[in-house]
């Protein structure tokens, strides 16, 4: 771990250096000379990396990958349970959810602490007691001719680059032809922390080791299992909104940041086997919320509304005589920055109109089957096979600045544990003295549809642009400090736009929080820090989602090489 600076330890609080003991006088000489020597070579900090250079790998076109073969689809599919066993609880005598010191607990493994599963997503010290449903991976993988994709989809908060990167290079996924493998998180709110911003305080991590070693180990045993058991199928795709009858879509979801524009369409893909099209292999399903509806009083395990719509979509409603898909439903979530979610007056519906506002399991059950409700409808009345089933990608590595300060703290504190690089180690982290990370953008096109990766929560008017048809009856902009002029936006096209550029796609998606996880994709238009203490405080007006971004060049590091992937066209061959 990189040493921290005095900047950094002020910042954590530490406000006196360490003292040096007699004895060490002539250690402390010896080493202060060899860091003046050593600050020599050091002292000119490395260049910036190019933020992107175009995809690096595209199939088909590469040697791996001629695109040559019989042009049937193949699609599997595969879940492995990733729900820790929670051997460790404790008596929250003042019954508010936290682990307090001199609360009485269980010392399972006798080590004297209390050894908690941290839930990420909403603030520090929420340890989980029960397991309300499960979590889970599931993947799903497409073969078309010589070309192979798989795409696994975790129920956790979000996802390091470097993690992924353990689990492509697992051995049991070498040797069975995989040419790309794409990782998401489910952005869960209500899952065991994998980033490590949720421990017990700020300055402990919330991983842990072995819960990091089992998802790794089950996502790519996930990955193996989907692409061994691949089968032909049939493909059919069908597109809905979440929209009531007056053109609301406050029964479903909301966007709680001005400006208020985001997208609720549900995109829902079917995989039928081809030797028996009334059995489902698998379906794919994209939709923009964060799953967060339970709340954050909560203390029991869960995939928030994912659960449900995936369930729903297999098993359907016998209540209301709907019936399920079968076979598994791999759901990827979508541009859903800006604070969509379950805010802002959302309230699903029960079976007999009656609303539910409030946080909770009712909510979260609510929102997610009333969205598969939709899915299933639409499948059945506007569900489109389609002949035309290629499969085809291209990637691209990016590097980003990092210039939010407590970004780097983490890092050096080993909250997070992820590289920064291309930096003056000997030098406070600042605008003069920037880190940077590596991540990645990739195009996936199956068929008619097509998805393009975002390495975080993007704000969908980076998707959708800012036309006020999008804000779905409501106010587009608020009178408030800070406000972004909207007369300064840039102009089409927009990134679903390019999208719908590429040959034969009739249908556009983000995959959220795929490839990656760094924060929110804040456009430039409306980026503003607090002018006392940026990251650590929000400016007036609307602008929580800075403080947890990489920086102002959020859009350009990250959008960017979005749009430029949107737009790219492999070689003529």
């Amino acid at each position: 771990m990189k040493r921290l600076h005095w900047v950094i330890l002020l910042a954590l609080g530490c406000t006196e250096a360490p003292a040096v003991a007699p004895d060490a006088a002539a250690d402390a000489a010896a080493d202060a000379a060899a860091d003046v020597a050593l600050d020599v070579a050091e002292d000119a900090r490395p260049p910036d990396p190019t933020p992107y250079m175009g995809p690096d790998d595209w199939c088909p076109g590469r040697d791996h990958c001629a695109g040559t073969g019989d042009n049937r689809l193949l699609v599997g599919v595969a879940r492995e349970d990733i729900t820790p066993t929670i051997t460790e609880t404790w008596e929250d005598r003042d019954m508010d959810g936290e682990f307090d010191e001199g609360e009485p607990f269980v010392d399972a493994n006798g080590n004297m602490q209390f050894d908690g599963y941290w839930i990420a997503g909403f603030g520090h010290n929420r340890p989980a007691r029960g397991v309300h449903d499960r979590l889970e991976v599931r993947a799903l993988a497409f073969r078309y001719n010589d070309i192979t994709v798989a795409w696994a989809v975790i129920d956790c908060v979000g996802y390091f680059i470097n993690e992924m990167d353990l689990i492509r290079a697992d051995p049991s996924l070498q040797g069975i032809g995989l040419d790309k493998v794409i990782i998401s998180s489910t952005h869960v709110h209500e899952a065991v922390d994998t980033v490590g911003l949720w421990g017990v305080d700020f300055g402990t991590t919330g991983r842990i080791p072995s819960y990091m070693a089992l998802v790794r180990q089950r996502t790519a045993a996930a990955l193996r299992a989907a692409v061994m058991g691949a089968r032909p199928v049939r493909m059919r795709v069908a597109q809905t909104q979440t929209v009531d009858a007056m053109g609301s879509t406050l029964d479903y979801v909301n966007d709680t940041r001005d400006p208020k524009l985001y997208d609720p369409t549900v995109t829902a893909v079917q995989f039928v086997d081809d030797a028996m099209p009334t059995r489902t292999v698998a379906t794919w399903v994209n939709w923009a919320a964060h799953p967060e509806y339970t709340g954050s009083d909560n203390n029991e395990l869960s995939a928030d509304y994912v659960h449900w719509l995936r369930d729903t979509l297999e098993n359907g409603l016998p209540g209301e005589s709907i019936a399920g898909l079968g076979g598994t439903a791999v759901f990827v979530n979508g541009a859903l920055g800006g604070q969509v979610g379950p805010g802002g007056g959302v309230h699903p519906r029960d079976r007999m109109g009656m609303a539910v506002s409030q946080s909770g399991f009712r909510k979260a059950e609510l929102a997610g089957t009333n969205v598969a409700r939709l899915t299933l409808q639409a499948l059945q009345r506007d569900g489109m096979e389609t002949r035309e089933v290629a499969v085809s990608y291209r990637t691209a590595p990016i590097h980003a600045a990092v210039e939010n300060i407590g970004y780097g703290i983490f890092y050096n504190q080993g909250i997070f544990d992820r590289e920064l690089f291309n930096f003056n180690t000997r030098q406070p982290l600042s605008a003069m003295n920037r880190a940077w990370v590596r991540s990645r953008v990739t195009y996936l096109q199956v068929g008619p549809v097509a998805v393009i990766t975002a390495p975080g929560e993007l704000h969908p008017e980076l998707w959708i642009g800012y036309d006020t048809r999008w804000s779905w009856g409501q106010t587009t902009l608020r009178e408030m400090p800070n406000a972004p002029d909207l007369s300064m936006a840039p102009r089409p096209p927009y990134l679903r736009d390019l999208m719908l550029m590429n040959p034969g796609v009739r249908y556009a998606i983000v995959g959220g929080l795929t490839e990656d996880f760094l924060g929110y994709i804040v456009p430039s238009l409306n980026f503003v820090l607090h002018s006392g203490l940026p990251y650590l405080a929000e400016a007036p007006g609307d602008h929580y989602e800075e403080t947890n971004s990489i920086g102002p060049g959020c859009e350009q590091y990250l959008h960017r090489p979005m749009m430029e992937l949107a737009r790219w066209r492999a070689p003529m061959q």
